[in-house]
């Protein structure tokens, strides 16, 4: 006997299964999670100086570092740990943990959420554990760094957008619009997600062969009503045209209110730099060095002759800037910014082999399986556990690729609107991902906000190859 949930996940109704499984699977993450931030060491450090600006909000009032105003790093993240440090004061690191934690679980509950809906509550459950337990987002969740909430918002809005899909109300579609930027206002590579999502989206809706075009659709349909009311061809003409504004502003309606809800959003960080900066900035200051740091000569050197190391060490790189930054840019950092893209610039105008290179080495930095290894000397057990990460990858890549195919495939036949969000919003968050770090700094952990999505997908694509009658499905 078939039942459905309240979130749309549909099952046959087994005591166990239909009753305990999924929930049995949520706490299991949430145990492991907590297990994982109870380890020592976690949230010990802050390498991106979030906490630092953080203690400036709660004890100056003001978003800056060591009474400098900046703009060097997003807004979102830092006032949330303000608001920790200023509740829980000498006890902040629980606080995070705690935020880390939900911020988790709510994540791997969303991406089961999104797989249920797609294929049924087994697709749920996969997509919660690997979700959940990924290796990426787990060590994230130790570190104070934005990728926990990024993971979080990310899934979140394809969560969101797979609600409002069918729905032309206004305040959902800004509502979908505030947490974009709210996406943004943690990482900036966030800004160009709703412009791959749209161009995905044109893409997506072209019309397949046999299908009828937008302007053949209008044509049809305005015939239709002229012929019906016994109407001239002037009639006809007339129906055909008002019935394509009725279309087209149907249409526009959503994305107007999702492109207010994101300025809205946006809005008072920008103000901000503009009375601090005197020019509006919707992003920060930082990507000047991360656009240096992926192109400048001593990382092109050590592209051609790595000597031996592992990886670049960019230490002597960073005190070096800091120097430029100190004598050249007076820790203006909107002058450092200049500067660090025009040097980027011209080592890409010299070098434009290199660049080419590089960008290749940056975008397979971003979807590389296995951890770098960073010791020579490694343990057995560390290099055991970065190979079995290795693994886990590429068995998630391997059905996530099913998965996306299988997405893809309802979501233009069926009209699923899980999928349709999959495909869309998913797709355009990994291209938006892949294009930013193909240019910028690039590492493993740059495509934390896509693991929910990949589990999803993982997730859906696993459930498939587990039913064989489904098979004749995916043609």
């Amino acid at each position: 006997m078939i039942s459905f949930r309240p979130d749309g996940i549909s099952t046959t109704r087994r005591p166990f299964a239909s009753g305990q499984l999924l929930p049995a699977c949520a706490l299991a993450v949430l145990l492991g999670r907590l297990v994982v931030l109870v380890v020592p060491g976690a949230l010990t450090t802050d390498p991106d100086s979030y906490q630092h600006v953080a203690r400036e909000l709660v004890t100056r009032g003001s978003f800056s570092v060591d009474g400098r105003a900046t703009a060097y790093r997003p807004p979102l993240y830092p006032l949330l740990l303000a608001g920790i440090q200023a509740c829980c004061d000498g006890f902040w690191r629980v606080g995070v943990g705690a935020l880390h934690l939900m911020m988790g679980w709510a994540t791997a509950l969303c991406a089961g959420i999104l797989a249920g809906r797609v294929n049924g509550l087994r697709a749920a459950v996969l997509a919660v554990l690997l979700a959940g337990l990924d290796p990426l987002l787990l060590h994230s969740s130790r570190l104070v760094m934005t990728e926990t909430q990024s993971a979080f918002l990310a899934v979140l809005v394809v969560w969101f957008a797979s609600r409002v899909a069918n729905r032309p109300s206004g305040p959902a579609w800004l509502a979908l619009g505030l947490l974009l930027g709210a996406c943004a206002l943690t990482r900036p590579t966030f800004l160009l997600w709703p412009f791959a999502a749209g161009c995905l989206a044109l893409v997506f809706l072209m019309p397949r062969k046999g299908d009828k075009n937008f302007a053949d659709q209008m044509a049809s349909s305005s015939l239709d009503i002229g012929v019906s009311h016994g109407g001239t061809v002037v009639d006809q003409r007339r129906s055909w045209r008002a019935l394509s504004a009725t279309t087209l502003c149907q249409k526009l309606r959503p994305i107007l209110w999702l492109g207010l809800g994101f300025v809205l959003a946006m809005f008072p960080w920008g103000l901000r730099n503009l009375f601090v900066f005197g020019k509006v900035i919707i992003g920060t200051t930082h990507g000047g060095y991360t656009f240096y740091l992926a192109n400048n000569g001593e990382f092109y050197r050590f592209l051609q002759n790595p000597e031996g190391q592992l990886v670049w060490d960019a230490a002597e790189f960073n005190r070096r800037w800091q120097q430029t930054v100190a004598t050249e840019a007076g820790w203006n950092e909107l002058t450092a910014d200049r500067l660090a893209y025009d040097r980027a610039w011209k080592t890409i105008r010299e070098q434009p082999g290199m660049f080419l290179y590089s960008c290749a080495y940056r975008l397979f930095q971003l979807w590389r399986p296995v951890p770098h290894q960073l010791d020579p000397h490694e343990p057995l057990s560390v290099r055991l556990a970065r190979w079995g990460v290795g693994v886990f990858y590429l068995t998630e890549y391997l059905f996530a690729l099913i998965g996306l195919l299988l997405v893809i495939n309802r979501a233009r036949r069926e009209k699923n609107a899980s999928a349709w969000s999959l495909t869309v919003w998913g797709l355009g968050l990994a291209v938006t991902l892949s294009l930013v770090h193909t240019l910028y700094w690039s590492n493993i952990r740059m495509r934390a906000p896509l693991a929910p999505i990949l589990a999803v997908w993982a997730a859906v694509g696993i459930e498939w190859c587990l039913q064989p009658g489904r098979r004749g499905d995916a043609k």
